[in-house]
């Protein structure tokens, strides 16, 4: 789910639909991976800027270090600077990306 806002942009990643098996550590770190990439992916099709907050699921230390290595590496592939910035104590990502033109959603707000 990415919802803007006037101040930043808010990702919200969950289940969905996907089957929980017994080991939910590592189900939940297969779905943030996807996410990352998805949530990469969204950023440059978006043309999404400013303040970028990803609310992944919540997983253990280990997976969410590598989770956060994972973003840093694809944020690196980006062309628009963009920083994964830090995880908050509530497990929220925050990313922050150079404004390059309108957005999506603003460009089709206008219309």
């Amino acid at each position: 789910i990415i919802e803007p806002t006037e101040a930043l942009t808010v990702i919200d990643v969950n289940t969905g639909k996907a089957e929980l098996k017994s080991n939910k550590e590592e189900t939940f770190y297969k779905i943030n991976i996807e996410a990352a990439h998805e949530v990469a992916r969204q950023l440059k099709i978006r043309n999404i800027s400013g303040i970028i907050i990803v609310d992944f699921i919540n997983m253990n230390q280990e997976n969410s270090d590598i989770l956060m290595e994972h973003l840093k590496s694809l944020a690196k592939k980006d062309i628009v600077n963009t920083t994964i910035v830090d995880i908050t104590k509530l497990g929220l990502v925050e990313i922050t990306r150079k404004k390059i033109g309108k957005s999506l959603s603003e460009s089709l707000n206008k219309a």
